[in-house]
């Protein structure tokens, strides 16, 4: 009898291991992973940009999948930050950043671009732009 249970007891301890191996995790830390699904986190209509000082578009978050960021009539310099306060950011300027043409929609992938802060710049001259921020489902 004492031998039965132990294995069925050895049975369901394998049969428990197994499952829990072959359990998938869909907590989304930084970039979509192909097919996983993401929420709008949040999304600006319209964003004033000027030339006399950057504007911080984008806070450091934990976990974002992707961004996505419009401009209109001018076209706009970006930095990106690793890191999540702004003492260690390097601020945009007219000569200094990653250009986003004027009338154009750019998605920036977090797993290339990170999800610390971002800073804006008006290139040639103050503009508007949309933005918006995914998540992963969790």
């Amino acid at each position: 009898m004492n031998w039965n249970k132990f294995i069925i007891t050895i049975s369901l301890l394998v049969v428990v291991f197994t499952f829990f191996s072959f359990y998938e995790s869909k907590n989304v830390l930084s970039s979509a992973p192909s097919g996983g699904m993401a929420l709008v986190a949040s999304s600006t209509q319209k964003v004033t940009v000027g030339t006399e000082a950057p504007t911080t578009i984008f806070n450091a978050k934990y976990s974002c999948t992707n961004r996505v960021i419009t401009t209109y009539a001018n076209p706009i310099m970006l930095t990106f930050a690793t890191s999540t306060d702004l003492i260690s950011t390097v601020e945009p300027t007219a000569t200094f950043g990653h250009l986003q043409s004027a009338s154009t929609t750019m998605a920036y992938d977090s797993g290339l671009y990170g999800c610390g802060v971002w800073q804006v710049y008006g290139y040639t001259a103050s503009t508007t732009i949309s933005i918006s921020e995914f998540e992963g489902w969790r």
